[in-house]
């Protein structure tokens, strides 16, 4: 399994990030997207990967940290994102749910983003809370050319749709869990293609929740419940997501053995 959407620099991993990581390895997660949404954080997240060749990076602006990062900083971040181990932007959108910046900096962050990864050629990592039909709006008027995954997603079948009219990828974690019946009919219905495995963590632990933190080795948790939603059997799940993923995030991972 790849987790694609993690923060394993966050500081709740400070005393025991190595044994998360060989946890999630005896899970069987072998890959991860390391998500640098800060300018403060992608130092940290820089190091973790090169100590960690199954890390990748993922640098860019947090809607609820636009107000505090001038639009200037898209000079350092588009040197960054050339790095060869950054395979995509973000996570960048909309959260009008918390509202921690104000509506106007968060869409400029978010356009500027969309724009850099069409630039580069990377795919986008979208979050957005309380901001669906916003988001939509403009991914719909930009529509990056690389596509992308809507992080931590959590709504209905309307949305697969058009999701799937941009070229984008459904990241399904912890929410999957939790008993969210528009959730389910999304993933019962979306093509087996959209499909991106995520933990988020340290937040959104899968059930049964312990309410301490989410790590990647929980990842089993997402993986047997979307198995029971589409009738797969764990291998199949653990196939398709891969190989979705692998496309994506154009991963060049190969396989034990040899091969592509």
């Amino acid at each position: 399994m790849i987790d694609t959407h993690c923060h394993l620099t966050d500081r709740r991993f400070d005393e025991d990030r190595e044994r998360v990581l060989d946890r999630a390895r005896h899970a069987g997660v072998t890959h991860f997207i390391e998500i640098a949404y800060a300018p403060g954080i992608l130092p940290r997240a820089q190091a973790f990967a090169a100590e960690h060749p199954a890390v990748f990076l993922c640098p860019g602006v947090h809607p609820s940290e636009s107000a505090k990062v001038p639009l200037s900083w898209i000079e350092t971040l588009r040197a960054e994102a050339r790095h060869p181990r950054v395979v995509a932007l973000g996570e960048t959108g909309l959260d009008f749910y918390r509202d921690y910046a104000p509506r106007a900096d968060q869409e400029r962050w978010f356009r500027a983003q969309l724009g850099l990864a069409d630039e580069l050629g990377l795919p986008v990592v979208i979050h957005q809370r309380s901001a669906l039909a916003e988001t939509f709006a403009i991914l719909e008027e930009l529509r990056p050319q690389a596509g992308g995954v809507l992080h931590c997603f959590d709504d209905g079948p309307e949305a697969v749709e058009r999701a799937r009219a941009l070229g984008f990828r459904l990241g399904i974690g912890g929410c999957l869990t939790y008993g969210h019946g528009p959730l389910e009919e999304a993933v019962k219905v979306a093509p087996a293609g959209m499909l991106v495995l995520e933990t988020d963590s340290p937040w959104l632990e899968p059930e049964p929740r312990s309410l301490r933190r989410n790590e990647p080795g929980l990842l089993t948790r997402v993986l047997l419940r979307l198995c029971e939603l589409r009738g797969w059997t764990p291998e199949e799940a653990d196939r398709i997501t891969t190989a979705n993923a692998k496309d994506l995030f154009r991963l060049p991972i190969v396989p034990a053995g040899g091969g592509s």
